[in-house]
């Protein structure tokens, strides 16, 4: 398994927005949150999750 760069392109970057701002608005209108901590958690578990997506989607050629 190859180790993951921290830093993103810009497609990476955008392609990380794209899925996150899709995945919390989906998940906001489905999911009555009681408490904001969690949905800050929530929130940030899923940008850091849709960075890694988007670097396995698209891979920069070294």
């Amino acid at each position: 398994m190859e180790k993951f760069k921290m830093k993103l392109n810009i497609p990476q970057a955008i392609l990380m927005g794209f899925f996150a701002a899709t995945v919390v608005t989906i998940s906001n209108s489905y999911i009555d949150w009681d408490n904001r901590i969690y949905a800050g958690i929530f929130a940030g578990l899923t940008i850091i999750v849709c960075g890694i997506l988007s670097q396995i989607i698209i891979r920069v050629k070294d």
